[in-house]
């Protein structure tokens, strides 16, 4: 009779529904953490990918200068170059073949279609925030281009020669940027 009075202990094996609760939240809280970061990881990555993109132009125009591409089955007398104009477009720029004669006058600029190879255009979000010299004037219209054999570098406004451009690429959402320098020497390079 003793064991009947006895009360049986049953066990409980599994979760209560708090506990459940609590661990989808903080399951949920450790997957938007990442998802934040990798969408920001992700689109840092791109911009890189982007600044190193565009000087790796820059040492395309600089190479056929070198190698004196031609261009419509003529060697472009005033070399190639990479023309910029941020007032009609951020999103993109081009290499050119400057046909002109390098004491012409149109020398040392993109004068148009008819000189044009390639335009690159950056991936949404990515813009070219702004080119400045090194005396810290900021300009839309920039042509660098290289005179060949040497090639000489020309960093030209459309009016003054420089002998130092930093281009810099923005990535939008994230506000973080890269520059790319170029140099009178030809030394290209992406800083931060």
């Amino acid at each position: 009779m003793l064991k009947i009075l006895k009360t049986t202990k049953k066990s409980h094996f599994g979760f209560t529904l708090i506990e459940l609760i609590v661990g989808v939240s903080m399951l949920a809280l450790v997957t938007g953490i990442f998802l934040a970061n990798y969408h920001g990881t992700n689109k840092h990555a791109e911009l890189v990918m982007e600044a190193q993109k565009l000087a790796a132009n820059l040492r395309t125009a600089q190479s056929y200068s070198l190698e004196s591409k031609k261009f419509n089955d003529d060697i472009p007398a005033g070399g190639w170059g990479i023309h910029f104009d941020l007032a009609a477009s951020k999103e993109s720029y081009l290499i050119f073949a400057d046909i002109d004669e390098p004491e012409a006058e149109g020398s040392k600029t993109y004068d148009g279609e008819a000189e044009k190879l390639q335009e690159f255009n950056l991936p949404k979000g990515i813009t070219i925030e702004e080119i400045k010299m090194e005396d810290d004037s900021v300009w839309d219209n920039v042509d660098i281009s290289f005179l060949p054999p040497d090639p000489t570098t020309n960093i030209w406004d459309g009016t003054d020669n420089y002998n130092l451009a930093q281009i810099t690429l923005k990535e939008n959402a994230g506000n973080t940027t890269k520059v790319v320098e170029v140099n009178f020497f030809g030394l290209i390079n992406v800083v931060d």
